[in-house]
């Protein structure tokens, strides 16, 4: 991955990178990754995507 991609992923731009790539270049990069699925809320309503970045 070249190094303007990476810069941009740590900065939440994630166009043009798969999942799998993000996961193992931030694992690489000494973040901690951690997915979370949360309880259905909603059976009618759709469920989110989010990124969150810990401070």
């Amino acid at each position: 991955m070249t190094q303007p991609k990476r810069s941009n992923m740590l900065r939440g731009q994630f166009r043009g990178v798969n999942e799998a790539k993000m996961l193992k270049c931030l694992a690489k990069l000494g973040r901690d990754v951690q997915i979370v699925v949360g309880p259905d809320r909603d059976s009618e309503a759709e469920g989110h995507i989010e990124v969150v970045f810990a401070a």
